[in-house]
């Protein structure tokens, strides 16, 4: 964040920016997700310019490598054929993932993982095996572009979303296998 006189007051576009710069951060493995939440609170907070800087001063500047939420670019694939994939614990949600899997299993756990996408989009092929995926209280789940053959869709994730957390839109199609859609256990 940067203005000539950084005693001024900074505004909530100001703030919004210096969160998106210290998530994209997080993502790349430059803060641990306890230093992420930690600056997040502080950028809240944060008053004036050289506040907001003192939050991104030991990253760097270049931000070219920034993708707009939704946007293009970004892509996680996770496939198998008859073996087990797993995405779970901490990690960086894209804004693209590609799930596909012929007679194995795929596991997506988004409990733990850091989301800066108001929206992700979720491309599943599921031939016999099975598609798990989790996703946090408040996420909003929409399955509108899905296909099923003799398989079985399950979404149990259908509490109303908070506004400010992320759209999980489903899309794909399922055979003979099963996609099931949950929230963590508790």
């Amino acid at each position: 964040m940067t203005h000539p006189d950084g005693r001024l007051r900074a505004s909530h576009a100001d703030r919004d920016v210096v969160i998106e710069q210290l998530r994209v951060a997080a993502g790349e493995g430059r803060l641990t997700l306890e230093e992420l939440e930690e600056r997040i609170e502080q950028t809240q907070v944060a008053r004036t310019y050289d506040d907001l800087r003192a939050l991104t001063a030991d990253l760097p500047r270049d931000t070219s490598a920034l993708v707009a939420p939704g946007g293009v670019g970004e892509v996680l694939e996770l496939r198998t054929k008859h073996g087990h994939v797993q995405r779970k614990d901490y990690w960086v949600v894209p804004a693209h993932i590609v799930a596909s899997c012929t007679s194995g299993s795929v596991k997506i756990d988004f409990t733990a993982a850091v989301c800066s996408h108001r929206e992700v989009l979720l491309d599943v092929t599921c031939g016999m095996g099975s598609i798990l995926v989790i996703v946090p209280r408040g996420w909003t789940v929409w399955i509108d572009s899905l296909t099923t053959s003799i398989g079985t869709v399950t979404n149990k994730a259908t509490d109303p979303g908070r506004p400010d957390a992320p759209v999980l839109r489903v899309i794909g199609k399922v055979g003979m296998g099963n996609l099931k859609i949950k929230y963590p256990r508790k």
